[in-house]
């Protein structure tokens, strides 16, 4: 007896919906797992170059000197953020963002692999030349002062490359995947972004650059063991990061639209011109008629020959402009934990046991020394930063944002980023009083003076705990916790979504802009407060204090001014321009003088009701455009 062939049911949408779910969770887990390994590699090379170009492969005099090192790390740095609006605009224009960050991690591994082979002194002599070979011209001894030069500025030109390229997209790319306008979802994802950003820092700082400086076990090479650790998991991060290509959501490039953008501003201002030059009094125009603002001439109903949307894209452009501008200041005191707060820990006293003076021998107090004291080097400051970092944002994520929204209480992104001010403005404060308590004790106090070697430098130091410099890294942390998370957020959420990578490219250049301006601005106020530059070890007569003061002030001049704009935006009520209209006007048509009619047969009373009626109905249906544009600033304003 023939069995029946079931027919097959189409699947309930609840299954769908469920697979969905869990292609989405994977997507997004991966893209969180791909950003820790890549921030890992970063962090483990940007903290150590200077000391592997002062070290590395080379001995004695070959190793590059102080100022070419620093060059080849602000080289890093500065390709770095600035290829990051390169990066953007790849993928909005021509390749999307999943074939953009495949080109930047195979970018980023190539100038690891380059890097690898540099520590173990394997590249060819065509762009690394041997260690022992001189060089005519380098050095008056005939002995090169920046050996590899080529072969070192190529890789970090390569790497910065692949980190920017890879950076401007890995956020909106992960944010794409949840595909919701759901706010809570997106600041939950955002926030578990930055926290992932901090664990892999904290292992790059915390293992990586130990590994790379203390050669640990079977590690004879410790920059070797660690540049490899790097390539490796960036290798593993791309594998990952393919495998999981059915699982994502892609969103498809929408084509170059730097040159609408252009277009939009070059058109505005012709209009406005136009309108200078011909501009004439107008004595029967209404007192309540207003002139349409500089971007709204470029639209159709002004005249112009761009869609609305498109030229909105365009002004909220400007308003995420003004918002990264306004985060310079706080940009500014982020970077003093890389430069001030180092310089300030440096002549503090970074050992935990300090110095022993006892009735032992010279050989049997440095052996004691040798067994017992542990120095902390100035750097592993900012691991107190990433710790607090990686236990703060879980708790808010997880406990407090949700029990504020089930109260009705939603902290805007704005807000959230004014607070990160204020705590950065503590922060700063902090850091400046701590300096300005040191510096007395130096000139008050001479039995606090200690020395200190860190390699071939001496510093003259204060015996005060490094320690104390804790409270300034954990507001720096706090800071972050709401500006630099709510600035990731509002940098995708805000931007149009034609041009969300180059955005997000334009935030991280405008991060390294204020690492730039930072160092201008102290070679500014570098000859009134930090004049004494002929000692490095010694800042203890210079008022660095002064400086940490001076960029307090900045940013709470900022913070007012912010808070002021915000306030003016909420509140403030902006009449709408609209498009001249002929309402209420008679028209004039052929009209026979016997009749009364026009050429048509109709009456010419009619016609001008017909036309008045339909005249009406379009600006019925403009008023209704003109209420949705507020109601999309409002929201943009307010998110």
């Amino acid at each position: 007896m023939p069995t029946e062939r079931t027919p097959l049911l189409p699947r309930h949408p609840s299954a769908m919906d469920a697979r969905d779910a869990r292609k989405q969770t994977a997507a997004t887990v991966v893209i969180l797992v791909v950003l820790t390994l890549e921030r890992l590699a970063y962090y483990a090379l940007a903290t150590n170059f200077f000391l592997f170009l002062n070290k590395g492969p080379w001995d004695g005099h070959q190793a590059w000197d102080s100022l070419e090192a620093m060059n080849a790390v602000f080289v890093l740095a500065g390709v770095s953020y600035m290829s990051a609006l390169l990066g953007g605009y790849i993928s909005d224009a021509w390749l999307g963002r999943f074939k953009t960050m495949v080109v930047g991690f195979l970018l980023y591994i190539s100038g690891y692999i380059l890097l690898t082979l540099m520590a173990v002194d394997r590249l060819p002599r065509t762009i690394c030349e041997a260690k022992n070979e001189r060089i005519e011209g380098d050095d008056p001894n005939g002995l090169p002062n920046a050996p590899c030069k080529v072969a070192v500025y190529l890789s970090v030109t390569i790497v910065g490359l692949g980190v920017g390229i890879v950076k401007s997209n890995i956020a909106p790319f992960g944010a794409e995947q949840l595909n919701t306008a759901n706010p809570q979802k997106t600041r939950s994802f955002f926030n578990w972004f930055y926290w992932c950003i901090n664990l892999g820092s904290l292992v790059g700082v915390g293992v990586i650059t130990y590994i790379e400086q203390d050669n640990p076990g079977i590690c004879t090479n410790g920059f070797f063991c660690g540049y490899l650790i790097s390539s490796v998991c960036l290798l593993l991060a791309l594998i990952m990061f393919i495998i999981l290509l059915p699982c994502y959501h892609i969103v498809p490039p929408e084509g170059s639209v730097l040159g609408n953008i252009l277009k939009i501003i070059w058109e505005s201002l012709r209009a406005q011109i136009q309108h200078w030059r011909h501009i004439r009094p107008n004595p029967s125009a209404s007192p309540l008629h207003l002139e349409p603002r500089f971007l709204d001439r470029a639209k159709i109903r002004f005249g112009g020959s761009f869609h609305e949307s498109a030229v909105d894209d365009v002004r909220s452009l400007g308003k995420l402009l003004n918002v990264f501008i306004a985060l310079i200041p706080y940009w500014l005191v982020y970077f003093q934990m890389e430069t001030s707060f180092q310089a300030q820990g440096l002549h503090m006293r970074f050992s935990i046991y300090g110095s022993n003076h006892t009735n032992e021998t010279e050989e049997q107090m440095l052996e004691e020394l040798k067994m017992r004291k542990f120095s902390v080097p100035a750097a592993w400051l900012t691991l107190f930063n990433q710790l607090f970092l990686i236990g703060a944002i879980p708790l808010l994520t997880s406990f407090l944002y949700p029990v504020m929204d089930r109260a009705g209480i939603r902290m805007s992104m704005l807000f959230r980023i004014g607070i990160g001010m204020v705590f950065s403005i503590l922060a700063v404060m902090t850091a400046g009083g701590l300096e300005s308590y040191r510096i007395f004790l130096w000139r008050t106090d001479n039995s606090t003076h200690i020395e200190q070697i860190v390699g071939n430098v001496t510093y003259n130091a204060v015996n005060i705990s490094i320690f104390w410099q804790i409270p300034q890294y954990v507001l720096v942390g706090a800071a972050e916790l709401f500006a630099s998370i709510a600035g990731l957020e509002f940098a995708y959420s805000a931007a149009p979504r034609t041009f969300q990578g180059m955005i997000m490219g334009l935030f991280y250049t405008m991060e390294g802009i204020g690492s730039l301006l930072g160092t201008a601005l102290l070679h500014v106020v570098s000859p009134f407060w930090l004049n004494n530059l002929t000692d490095y070890g010694n800042i203890n007569d210079n008022h660095l204090d002064f400086y940490l003061y001076f960029l307090g002030i900045l940013q709470f001049t900022t913070f007012l001014i912010y808070c002021g704009s915000l306030y003016m935006q909420r509140f403030s009520l902006r009449p709408i321009a609209m498009p001249r209209t002929r309402r209420g006007h008679r028209r004039r048509h052929a009209v026979d003088p016997l009749t009364g009619r026009g050429e048509s047969g109709a009456s010419v009373l009619k016609e001008e009701d017909e036309e008045d009626e339909e005249e009406g109905i379009e600006d019925s249906d403009e008023e209704e455009e003109d209420k949705e544009d507020v109601r999309q600033s409002n929201t943009q304003l307010l998110l």
